[in-house]
């Protein structure tokens, strides 16, 4: 399936010369910024020469706490509580059922095998960032206006609120909004169900 995504989408680009690449809009990037990215690439690097599953957990479980953070130096504060917050639940719910499990047996593959796998993964994430370059670039050259300017211009108008940001949210992406309420009921019924955990002998919840 990620060889065919792949293929394709690099054929769709290509045939259409979709692949550009700008430079001269991009915004400086702070300090902390290539601090946050070296430890992704660091996180991420580790994760396959782990072979416990409480530490693969642990480190998974940073790479959210990153990710929340990143929400966060880019001011979505509604994205980084919903993740850190998942993640939470989701690393603890891992270490309660992974614990009693037996370590993992390290796999032997052949040189071939693992070959094609880092092709596979090398591709996906060379064609996702290409992607994400040439839209910018496409955008840019293009010269297409910004999106704000429309929720800037119609929010009184079209949802009769003067605080943009919570238009946006209520009226705007109000189906977002409430997928992103629904996770937060899911976290919580899960943290619910992790304090009244009881072992003793047997799980009550």
């Amino acid at each position: 399936m990620s060889v065919f995504i792949v293929l394709l989408s690099s054929y769709t680009m290509f045939k259409y010369n979709a692949f550009t690449i700008e430079t001269t809009n991009l915004s400086s990037i702070d300090p902390f910024m290539w601090i946050l990215a070296f430890l992704f690439i660091v996180a991420t690097i580790t994760i396959p020469f782990i072979h416990h599953r409480m530490t693969i957990v642990i480190v998974v479980g940073v790479l959210g706490f990153l990710l929340a953070l990143l929400f966060v130096v880019f001011r979505a504060p509604d994205l980084a509580l919903t993740q850190l917050l998942v993640e939470t639940v989701t690393v603890v719910l891992f270490m309660l059922a992974f614990y009693h499990l037996p370590e993992l047996r390290k796999e032997k593959f052949t040189p071939r095998f693992n070959i094609v796998n880092l092709i596979i993964a090398l591709g996906v994430g060379g064609l996702v960032t290409a992607i994400a370059f040439s839209s910018f670039a496409l955008g840019t050259e293009a010269n297409l206006p910004s999106i704000s300017e429309y929720f800037i211009e119609n929010s009184k108008e079209l949802a009769g609120g003067y605080n943009m940001v919570n238009v946006i949210l209520v009226d705007f992406r109000g189906l977002d909004t409430l997928l992103e309420v629904l996770v937060l009921g899911i976290a919580a019924l899960g943290v619910i169900a992790l304090v009244k955990l009881r072992l003793t002998g047997r799980e009550d919840v």
